[in-house]
């Protein structure tokens, strides 16, 4: 009898207890952590051993993770994330207003850009909580998730150059209506190395000014430009810098100046844009002290051949010191005769000016050596395509697009001094990349921007240009979508999500606060990121370690089309680079606490949306590109094959830290769970004293009954 009683009383208390935690369940709160190279989509499965972010970082650099707040069953309300202060052993500290807590907003993508997108909502815009340019608060916090749905945070550390190496520690608290906070440990490892401000990779991503003030809903940009629209025209300046590039096209100085016997008044434009060349503009949050702009393509319309003209901007950028940055963008893609002969004109009156003077076209030393215009080009700046082309073209025995002549490595026929660009014809050109119009997949595994592919796509270039020994990158705008719609509903342009696009109007009325900013994209995150990357490969050459800069190298990119999507192996080539920068510098490498290794991810590059379209079909029309397209990959090394385990980097000091790729790890708990009958008993045991009040319970329901 007495057994049968506490059989009773512990299947009451066992029942009441699964009743309540149920109850608590129901609309509960999960909290996870992901690294910054991946994005998380609305339905991605939580991955709730994921518990802390561990970052590593070398100083004057950013690092990110991704927290995701995901609704489990019934809507939540009111969610906030805060972050402390990241703090050491010695009292040295990294202030919490050096970290940027981002909310992702998604976009609706309708039209895949490859086969290796898929439709439905893709998380890009990242809304500030509290904005780097104004200091003004945002609406993006608090928010509310959706039952079922996920909403990533996307939180970005800056280690400032003075920062002392060591391990800090902090964490971020999750707070929400009706729930009990969550605090997520944060622990960042600053290497004994420093990152210049200056990008050593030159860069030349214009923004297109013109359509900046439209984008923003404040009219048409004049020339001269209005103060107010001038004003922000510099913010997006001076927000490259702060991600590595630069703007290379920038009001005309003899538009704000004025020009009189073919002579320009440069003291507006020195006024406004100077500082941005000289490393005086003080960048938001005192952040990447000193940076530089790396290049200027110089405003010549209307003055083509007027010698005087193009030597008075030669003169007057030998004076200012920014001579070497100058260069003339002659013409883009040239494709026709009359393209050529305008290339002949420009660039013989540029070098009769001054012969130093560059002349830059966007074309292959092939395409420029059949038009007789190969010795006139001082900058040449072929697509990455054409680079080191595939040996096939977009149908089985088509022509490769470039011709034959592209076909596999060419960077020896280039001058020392070499860029390269990405168009288009990395996803197809009105077309869907891999589909109806592109049977071999010629436009498959380039480096690209697209919104809808993997996070990898838009990080691997720097890698590579690395490799190729390419001293810049160019790309032609960063707002396109500015003049064609609102870029928060879509960014559909030239067969591609994103092209042209990395940013987004961060209008008032959209995001809250009273002033205009530029809104990055993660997009414009994950560039950087290859920005930075690109700095550990340099500092080993520059360290006499070039081989083992090129064996890391190898270890993720193969050639322009071929490489890995896993960014684990990315992360793993980085943590080994720091680690041997920081010993070849001649400190102690810090020692983080050890974290349990997580298993690769399935699908490395972007967790998949259920609710998705596949990223099949055909595209519209058959491939316009103007500059002849190469081909894609046989060999894919496709986005959903799981690579396998990867074994991480102890690094020198001997002490393993888990999987702590570098950028971010991720701790994740045992995920062990207990015995069955041992949860019983500690259930029952916990539920013990409660035995009498259950039993007078159960008896007066009975009495009831």
């Amino acid at each position: 009898m007495r057994k049968s009683v506490f059989a009773t009383t512990a299947l009451a208390a066992l029942t009441l207890f699964v009743s309540l935690w149920s109850a608590g369940a129901a609309g509960a709160m999960t909290v996870w952590t992901e690294h910054a190279t991946v994005k998380i989509r609305r339905t991605t499965s939580p991955k709730t051993s994921q518990t802390a972010a561990v970052l590593k970082a070398a100083k004057n650099e950013f690092e990110a993770f991704q927290l995701v707040v995901t609704a489990n069953s019934g809507a939540l309300s009111g969610v906030d994330v805060n972050v402390s202060d990241l703090r050491d052993d010695h009292g040295n500290t990294i202030p919490a207003d050096q970290i940027m807590i981002y909310n992702q907003a998604y976009i609706n993508v309708t039209t895949v850009s490859t086969i290796q997108g898929a439709t439905g909502e893709w998380p890009d815009a990242l809304i500030p909580k509290k904005d780097a340019y104004f200091g003004e608060v945002r609406n993006a916090f608090p928010f509310s998730v959706a039952s079922g749905r996920n909403q990533p945070v996307w939180i970005e550390v800056y280690v400032p150059s003075t920062a002392a190496a060591g391990v800090y520690t902090g964490s971020a608290t999750v707070t929400a209506s009706g729930r009990n906070p969550v605090v997520v440990p944060i622990q960042l490892t600053v290497w004994n190395f420093t990152l210049p401000s200056t990008s050593t990779l030159k860069s030349a991503h214009s923004i297109d000014y013109h359509l900046v003030p439209v984008g923003h809903g404040l009219g048409s940009y004049t020339s001269p430009p209005s103060s107010s629209h001038l004003r922000l025209v510099k913010l997006y300046a001076k927000a490259n810098l702060l991600h590595r590039l630069t703007t290379n096209y920038l009001p005309a100085p003899q538009a704000m100046g004025g020009v009189s016997n073919s002579q320009i008044s440069w003291g507006p434009f020195d006024t406004t844009f100077g500082p941005l060349f000289d490393g005086t503009e003080a960048l938001p949050g005192g952040k990447l002290p000193g940076a530089k702009m790396t290049s200027y393509s110089m405003s010549f319309s209307g003055h083509d051949t007027n010698t005087t003209f193009l030597r008075g901007i030669a003169t007057h950028a030998k004076a200012k010191g920014w001579f070497d940055r100058l260069f003339q963008y002659t013409l883009d893609e040239p494709s026709t005769s009359a393209h050529w002969q305008t290339i002949r004109t420009r660039a013989n009156a540029l070098h009769q000016a001054d012969p130093e003077l560059m002349a830059g076209v966007t074309t292959s030393i092939q395409n420029a050596t059949s038009n007789n215009a190969a010795g006139l080009i001082d900058l040449f700046i072929p697509t990455i395509r054409f680079m080191d082309n595939k040996p096939y073209g977009r149908e089985p025995g088509g022509e490769v697009p470039g011709g034959a002549g592209t076909i596999g490595n060419q960077r020896s026929k280039y001058p020392q001094e070499t860029w390269w660009y990405q168009a288009c014809g990395s996803h197809g050109c009105g077309m869907v990349g891999g589909g109806v119009f592109d049977s071999e997949g010629y436009h498959l595994d380039w480096p690209s921007y697209m919104i809808d592919l993997p996070a990898p796509f838009s990080r691997i270039m720097e890698w590579m240009s690395f490799k190729y020994n390419l001293q810049g990158e160019l790309y032609y705008d960063m707002v396109y979508a500015y003049g064609r719609r609102d870029p928060w509903v879509g960014q559909y342009d030239f067969g591609g999500n994103g092209d042209g696009t990395l940013y987004y109007p961060g209008r008032p009325n959209k995001i809250g606060g009273t002033s205009h900013i530029p809104i990055e994209s993660i997009r414009l995150k994950l560039l950087r990121e290859g920005m930075e990357d690109y700095e550990y490969l340099h500092l080993l050459k520059t360290l006499g370690e070039e081989g083992y800069a090129d064996e890391q190298v190898a270890q993720v990119v193969t050639n322009v089309y071929t490489w890995s999507k896993n960014p684990l192996l990315l992360y793993d080539a980085r943590e080994k680079m720091g680690t041997r920068i920081s010993v070849l510098q001649g400190g102690a490498n810090p020692a983080p606490t050890p974290s349990p290794e997580p298993p690769p991810p399935a699908d490395p590059g972007s967790d998949p949306d259920p609710d998705a379209g596949a990223g099949a079909g055909s595209g519209t029309d058959p491939d316009p590109d103007s500059e002849s397209d190469p081909p894609i990959s046989k060999d894919p090394d496709p986005i959903s094959k799981d690579p396998g385990p990867i074994t991480p980097s102890t690094g020198e000091s001997g002490s393993s830290s888990g999987v702590q790729f570098g950028g971010c790890s991720l701790l994740r708990t045992t995920g062990e769970a207990s015995p069955p009958m041992e949860a019983v008993a500690y259930l029952l045991l916990f539920f013990s004293p409660f035995c009498g009040v259950v039993w007078r319970k159960i008896r007066v329901f009975a009495r009831l009954r």
